[in-house]
């Protein structure tokens, strides 16, 4: 997927959730175009950020890459195996900064941004502040020229992310054992919703972005609401 792909099949993505939640709403109450039209304005300056931050993050990744600075020498591995173990060290990473992102105050400054939604849809998944998105590029910028992770497998982890997290925000109807299940390979809309609930307990907990058994085997998971969830702060 060229760099001219990428773009318009995220945007055709983010189109046909939107446009689902509509059709299929799991709450109809939540359903505000100013609200959308808010987080939309705000992901359009976050993807501008993105591009420019993400030219400067391949460009130190290669020039890591070709000085060998990395701990894990990924071009010895068989290819397949080699993006997969890639793709679980991102999302370990990602896991851990999300949760730090909730316990060291500075950082919850701007975090808690995404989580002030008190209406969450397809539009809260690019609702971030950019100061938050800032110190991510940092700490990414740090481990992944540590781990020695390469652009393929860092584009690899971006294809499976993007879909996972449009999906777990949405605001899609989704039958409660068709989640159960689909939680057993990837984190599903209730599971997330229960981390965007007000009641702080159930926020501090389901900090996934992709695979749902880092928050298993962390003990931060929550199976179930303890009441019918409201979204915000």
């Amino acid at each position: 997927m060229n760099n001219v792909l990428q773009p318009l099949a995220i945007g055709l993505l983010f189109v046909l959730t939107y446009i689902a939640e509509h059709i299929f709403p799991e709450q109809k109450g939540i359903l505000k175009k100013r609200h959308d039209l808010m987080n939309i304005a705000v992901g359009i300056v976050n993807l501008i950020f993105s591009f420019i931050t993400g030219y400067g993050l391949q460009k130190l990744m290669n020039y890591a890459a070709i000085h060998h600075l990395g701990l894990v020498p990924f071009s010895k591995i068989p290819a397949f195996l080699s993006v997969l173990i890639q793709i679980l060290l991102i999302d370990f990473f990602v896991y851990w900064w999300h949760r730090i992102n909730h316990k060291i105050p500075m950082l919850w400054k701007f975090h808690k941004f995404h989580h002030q939604d008190e209406s969450m849809n397809s539009t809260t998944a690019v609702r971030f502040h950019t100061v938050e998105l800032f110190f991510s590029v940092l700490a990414k910028a740090v481990f992944l020229v540590l781990m020695g992770i390469s652009v393929t497998g860092l584009v690899a982890y971006g294809i499976l992310f993007f879909p996972v997290v449009l999906l777990v925000h949405s605001n899609i109807c989704i039958n409660t054992k068709l989640d159960y299940k689909l939680r057993k390979l990837i984190i599903s809309p209730l599971m997330h919703r229960i981390h965007h609930s007000k009641i702080m307990s159930e926020t501090n907990s389901n900090y996934g972005s992709i695979f749902p058994f880092w928050d298993r085997f962390f003990k931060s998971y929550t199976k179930a609401p303890s009441s019918e969830i409201k979204f915000g702060l």
